[in-house]
């Protein structure tokens, strides 16, 4: 075997060597954000004092135990929805108020996220309004396997 047949195979094999690396790197880090229960608490409590923290995490707590109840007539009423759109005959008015009625629904659902972030914010200074709008910008992603419509669980202390 020539010397440039050589020097071609190991560059060749250095290089899938190189590939396979990155490739194992880019799954076990893609795996390792999106699964097996973790769950990132939310950083920005660390910008807050322990006072602070744990009234942000009662509030919401509070909001989402209020929005349980929405969660339940949301999934109903798109039940309702599915329903009818799958029917033999399609009934278009009452589709519509089915729509409507989620509309609204979800419109109550973040009226009372709002409202309890008001809450926050006339309690909070401004830097730690600052780190809420942060978290507000960027919340953390739902759980693996969460389902659309369903409620969040329960909100965690950061550990």
């Amino acid at each position: 075997m020539s010397r440039k047949i050589k020097i071609l195979m190991l560059g060749s094999l250095f290089l899938n060597i190189l590939l396979i690396g990155a490739s194992i790197g880019h799954i076990s880090h893609s795996l390792g954000r999106n699964h097996w229960g973790r769950k990132p608490g939310p950083e920005f409590t660390v910008q807050l004092p322990k006072d602070k923290e744990k009234l942000f995490f009662e509030t919401m707590e509070k909001a989402r135990l209020e929005n349980k109840e929405i969660y339940r007539q949301i999934r109903e009423t798109r039940e309702k929805a599915i329903a009818i759109l799958t029917a033999p005959e399609f009934d278009e008015a009452a589709y519509q108020r089915e729509v409507e009625k989620l509309h609204e629904l979800r419109g109550q659902m973040k009226q009372r996220f709002a409202n309890a972030t008001i809450e926050l914010a006339k309690q909070f200074n401004q830097t730690e309004r600052k780190a809420l709008a942060e978290y507000l910008r960027h919340p953390p992603p739902p759980p693996s396997g969460a389902r659309f419509n369903s409620p969040p669980s329960e909100v965690s202390l950061p550990r």
